[in-house]
């Protein structure tokens, strides 16, 4: 059965993943950021595509959007986007700062889109 509400929310979602999977190629052929020093650890990507984490940056559109979720399961979607960020950094993929902006800006971009996809009065946060 569909729901007719449900529309809104998946088109944002269309379109903020769309967003977030481009941007972050954008902005790599911008900056020349050297990962870490990988040694002995399997190489993830280009040497020189560290900034900003792809990952990251799909991770904080999630956590961001969460926002639309009661609030259990808004707690488990942010820490779940929380903990794979940061195995980016734990992997030696990506410096801290490549996460942490990667991060901020896959929230930003959903928080820039919410009002377009969803109107204004969908866009709040939910109690």
């Amino acid at each position: 059965m569909r729901r007719p509400t449900a529309r809104p929310i998946a088109n944002h979602a269309l379109a903020v993943s769309l967003i977030t999977a481009v941007l972050p190629h954008i902005l790599k052929s911008i900056f020349d950021q050297t990962r870490p020093d990988r040694r002995g650890i399997p190489i993830s990507g280009k040497s020189r595509d560290a900034f900003p984490s792809g990952h990251a940056v799909h991770m904080g559109a999630i956590a961001s959007a969460a926002d639309l979720l009661p609030r259990g399961p808004r707690r488990a979607v942010r820490a779940v986007a929380i903990g794979l960020s940061l195995t980016r950094i734990v992997l030696l993929a990506h410096w801290a700062s490549d996460v942490v902006v990667g991060f901020a800006l896959g929230a930003a971009v959903e928080r820039i889109m919410r009002p377009r996809g969803l109107g204004r009065r969908r866009a709040r946060r939910r109690p």
